[in-house]
């Protein structure tokens, strides 16, 4: 495994990668949750996973509660990690971040990923989701979570887990609520908006909202299972992320290069 100083994690990447994977977790958790990705995707696709303050191997940093700051720390460390195209997954506040990161390396250093996922979250300009989690215990906080599907079920019976979560957790809440969107900014790419097809809190509505946040073509896809879906079943999720790194190498590649290849195990048909 290798760690940048922002947090960028990635593990026995690939020396034959064509394309970088930026992965960004939903909030309350962190970027282990995708190391299991890299050797699902294949040789030719790096894994990056952001790994934000507060939470496991960084666990001891107090939880960032700001946009800018979260972007001021990752784009200086993903512009030294970046040597190949790149395609951004974000998850729930995830793809917030993904896609405030995204304009940033876009719009001041002329590094845009060559696609965007934005997975079980709203637009950037919908209103959020109410917060009013200050009055409410960690038990309780953790509860309403697993209720939603935001959280698995073993959190709750686990007093290191719900403290382990609920910190970071609260700053994320906190981070989200004080987000201001910028009125007409657009990424130059095509852009997947993807939501679990039992998920309460993204309707497809909302994720087709996501059309206006690129001057691209948009995607809708829905996914069996809840608003936890990339973890419900990664399978889907990752052989859709590898079709649109090999679309995206296609798109940029010179006549003649060799495709991406299909290193995938058996799926399951997403509906």
């Amino acid at each position: 495994m290798t760690a940048g100083r922002g947090g960028v994690l990635a593990w026995d990447p690939p020396r034959t990668a064509r394309v970088h994977l930026v992965c960004l977790p939903h909030a309350g958790s962190g970027a282990y949750q995708f190391r299991s990705w890299q050797k699902l995707l294949g040789p030719q696709v790096s894994v990056l996973a952001v790994q934000l303050p507060g939470r496991e191997d960084r666990w001891q940093e107090p939880p960032a509660t700001r946009v800018d700051d979260v972007v001021d720390a990752l784009v200086p460390e993903l512009l030294d990690r970046l040597h190949l195209p790149y395609v951004v997954y974000g998850h729930s506040m995830g793809a917030l971040l993904g896609y405030e990161t995204a304009l940033r390396l876009g719009t001041r250093y002329g590094r845009p990923p060559a696609h965007f996922v934005a997975a079980a979250a709203r637009a950037p300009h919908e209103p959020p989701e109410p917060g009013g989690i200050d009055g409410l215990s960690d038990a309780t906080l953790v509860a309403d979570l697993i209720a939603q599907g935001a959280l698995p079920e073993r959190v709750a019976r686990d007093e290191r887990l719900i403290r382990l979560v609920t910190r970071p957790l609260r700053g994320d809440v906190t981070l989200c609520e004080s987000y201001t969107p910028r009125p007409g900014a657009r990424l130059p790419c095509p852009l997947d908006s993807w939501r679990g097809a039992d998920d309460p809190g993204v309707s497809r509505a909302q994720a087709e909202r996501w059309s206006a946040c690129t001057t691209g073509r948009t995607t809708v896809r829905a996914f069996p299972g809840g608003h936890l879906f990339h973890l419900d079943d990664p399978l889907p999720v990752v052989d859709g992320l590898r079709r649109i790194a090999a679309e995206a190498l296609s798109r940029d590649a010179p006549a003649g290069d060799a495709p991406l290849s299909d290193h995938r195990p058996v799926d399951k048909e997403s509906r």
